[in-house]
């Protein structure tokens, strides 16, 4: 078994015989504080809450809808308690959960608490983590009295005092939730030293050729071993000589002290026939129960609980993570769950992936993504591809990529992977973005704080979400005043993509923004899930309008779009933007350079990965081949070539702008900056193509750190950096940018 508790902390005034605790710490700070507690306990009344002998007993943290998580507590001492304003917690540093009903507990007696997040009488308003975490006891007075620190606490195993109150705390492979504890295997108490973790002689990573692996124990300890993702303990088998490793293997082990004492667990994945793989390769390792347990395994279809199979819940279980890739390697511990909608039914489901490390959400340091200056990450997402699985793959990762860095949106960015389960190919997956609150955070360089996030229709009908405080203006107001919460610009970019796109699958699902709760803070929105659209499964064809669905909605519904398109400067700014984006953004070539790059990247996993799972499904995939999937990456090409011009129909119809006329603009940079038109980057600093008559283009030109606009060279009447472009012209400009010094830059 693993190594299970770091820590055990205690109140330094709770010392009585019911439940004695000694000092886990030996060290003169603790000393003197313990000695000043005496003092005070000798010369002021006591508190019975601090000298009870109250203390957590037994954890459970392996629960799941039909086995919750629980804290058992213990009163050692002779009187009756009243429970009533102690205080419950999953963080040691913070009071979570206060009891607020008179609950008593008699002398030498237990009561258990659910941690289900309920938070009313005896349902705590927290869930404990599964992998690892802290289980914390406050008094009325807001003292700590109690907490363990746990860590990799075995499936169905409970973490208890043995016996009830003692100092020792035992691994129960049978929880005894509300009755007593029975001995089990102790685990380290006090300051006894851990026992060392065993040693690997190769590292993971992938290999081409077989080798000899050698496992190392601590002095007088064993090895024990397990070869199918299980946890190792004493009944695994023994490790006596070198094994052979010849085909892809992931082994986990643990070494046993001479006095039965385990040290952590290690895992290495040893992957073979990947070596010319040039995306990672993600292998994820978990005791085989996490999954295919009838009754509690995440991918399983389950006994049931109500009508719903297993892999329907957002049940967590912990998993041990390895990314072996070309830019890195790296290992970590998290916990994952069952990700995504209707696909989850699909027999390759995807992930969601969650690591933490020591007093920070973010368990990943590395830069997942290497187009993305971010390098901290609370986790990850494995997505199947959802209604693309087993069609194009790809089609919300190319919508995704295809607008990053062209808008205000967020979204989940994308790189292909290839996933092992347990040592088994589990074919080609989107390494994803996670899009959690932590996740918004760390894209945006922010530090932790509180995020509000809202989805979908019940989120837009808050009072406190994103249109919680809309005004009417007037036709020819200020629309900004409307929303004065609102990043206009991200709510802009986000109507432009959903529409283009024609997602089915929206405005009446697939919506959520976010903002920090700090007040000033602005609206943002989030683009995910775009299968339904752009040709894609079930979407609606290329000439499709979006734009009656959008406007019959009305109000919050409609995100407020139909009340603010009857004011003209509104309709103007959304149809530019719009317009603008069709000729950068949506512009052909851009998008078949894009969709061609992605597809290089995965085409040599495509035939392996159908293989893979097409036997597995409905008989329309059965016959699916690589040609098949070629077709499908056509069908996004045709309907990217097709759609701007049905879209300039729909903006004609909707803005009151004239028919479109050709249109062209030019810029030469002198010195370092850059071009924006419409806030949209035109990295090129130049654009082709449609406008509607009577729109003109707003042109800003940005000058890069350490730089300023100086002028248009080619304009000098022209004051300050904005310029437009007319419906029917040709444009040159010469933008120059000078050195804040005054030196022209070279």
């Amino acid at each position: 078994a693993p190594d299970i508790m770091k820590t055990i902390t205690r109140n330094d005034r709770q010392r009585t015989a019911g439940c004695r605790i000694p000092f886990f710490r030996q060290r003169n700070l603790v000393f003197f504080q313990f000695i000043f507690a005496l003092v005070l306990l000798s010369t002021a009344p006591a508190y019975s809450q601090n000298v009870s002998g109250l203390c957590i007993n037994e954890i459970f943290t392996d629960g799941s809808s039909n086995y919750p998580d629980w804290i058992e507590l213990y009163n050692g001492g002779d009187k009756t308690m009243d429970l009533k304003g102690y205080w419950l917690s999953d963080k040691i540093d913070e009071m979570e959960w206060k009891i607020r009903d008179h609950i008593e507990i008699a002398p030498k007696a237990l009561r258990v608490f659910i941690c289900d997040a309920k938070g009313a009488y005896d349902h705590a308003g927290f869930r404990l983590s599964s992998i690892s975490g802290e289980v914390a006891l406050f008094s009325p007075d807001e003292q700590l009295l109690d907490s363990i620190t746990y860590e990799d606490i075995p499936q169905y195993h409970s973490l208890g005092r043995y016996p009830d109150g003692a100092d020792t705390l035992h691994l129960h492979s049978s929880p005894t939730m509300g009755t007593p504890n029975p001995p089990g295997q102790p685990r380290f108490v006090r300051e006894e030293k851990a026992p060392s973790a065993a040693v690997f002689s190769h590292p993971g990573g992938k290999y081409a050729e077989p080798f000899q692996l050698a496992l190392r124990a601590p002095k007088d300890g064993s090895v024990h071993y397990t070869l199918n993702g299980g946890l190792p303990d004493q009944s695994s088998a023994v490790y006596t000589h070198p094994l052979t490793v010849d085909s892809t293997t992931v082994i986990r082990i643990v070494a046993i002290d001479e006095h039965g004492r385990p040290g952590p667990v290690e895992t290495r994945s040893y992957i073979f026939g990947e070596e010319r793989t040039r995306m990672p390769v993600v292998s994820l390792t978990t005791d085989p129960a996490n999954l295919w347990n009838e009754e509690t395994g995440i991918y399983a279809d389950g006994t049931g609980i109500g009508a719903f199979p297993n892999w329907e819940h957002s049940w967590r279980r912990p998993v041990h993570v390895e990314y072996l890739g070309d830019d890195g390697v790296w290992a970590a511990r998290g916990e994952m769950r069952i990700f995504g909608g209707a696909s989850r039914g699909r027999p390759q489901k995807s992930f969601a992936i969650f690591t933490k490390g020591e007093d920070t959400p973010y368990g990943i340091r590395f830069k997942l993504f290497p187009d993305r200056d971010v390098d901290t990450y609370p986790g990850f997402i494995l997505r199947n591809g959802g209604d693309a699985w087993l069609r194009s793959q790809i089609l919300d990762a190319f919508l995704t990529e295809l607008v990053q860095d062209r808008t205000q949106v967020d979204g989940r960015p994308y790189r292909p992977a290839v996933v092992y389960l347990n040592g088994r190919y589990w074919g080609l997956y989107g390494l994803r973005g996670l899009g959690t609150r932590p996740d918004l955070l760390a894209s945006h360089g922010l530090p932790k704080q509180k995020v509000i996030l809202k989805e979908n229709a019940a989120g837009m009908q808050d009072d406190d979400g994103p249109f919680g405080d809309y005004t009417p203006v007037a036709p020819d107001a200020p629309y900004e005043n409307a929303l004065p919460a609102m990043d206009m610009d991200s709510y802009l970019d986000y109507l432009c993509v959903e529409l283009f796109s024609g997602n089915r699958d929206w405005v009446d699902g697939n919506i959520k923004c976010w903002r920090l709760a700090a007040p000033g803070s602005k609206w943002r929105w989030i683009l995910y899930d775009l299968d339904r659209s752009f040709s894609g499964k079930r979407s609606d064809p290329v000439n499709h309008d979006p734009f009656p669905k959008l406007l019959k909605a009305r109000g919050r519904q409609g995100l407020m779009f139909p009340e603010l398109l009857q004011n003209r400067r509104f309709a103007r700014d959304f149809c530019a933007r719009m317009n603008t984006h069709l000729l950068t953004t949506f512009q052909y070539d851009r998008m078949e350079r894009i969709l061609a790059d992605i597809a290089a990247q995965i085409r040599p996993q495509i035939p392996r990965h159908f293989d893979r799972w097409r036997w597995e499904w409905r008989l329309d995939r059965l016959l699916i081949s690589p040609q098949d999937w070629e077709g499908h990456l056509d069908d996004i090409l045709r309907y990217g070539r097709k759609r701007p011009a049905f879209m300039l129909g729909f903006l004609q119809k909707y803005c009151g702008f004239g028919k479109p006329r050709e249109t062209s603009l030019s810029v030469r940079m002198e010195g370092k900056g850059s071009i924006r038109v419409e806030g949209i980057p035109v990295p090129e600093g130049s654009l082709a193509g449609p406008v509607l008559d009577g729109l003109s283009l707003n042109i800003e030109a940005v000058p890069a750190p350490g730089y300023e606009f100086k002028q248009w060279k080619n304009r000098p009447a022209a004051d300050g950096p904005a310029a437009q472009l007319r419906s029917g012209e040709t444009l040159s400009l010469n933008a120059v940018f000078i050195e804040k010094t005054g030196k022209k830059n070279e």
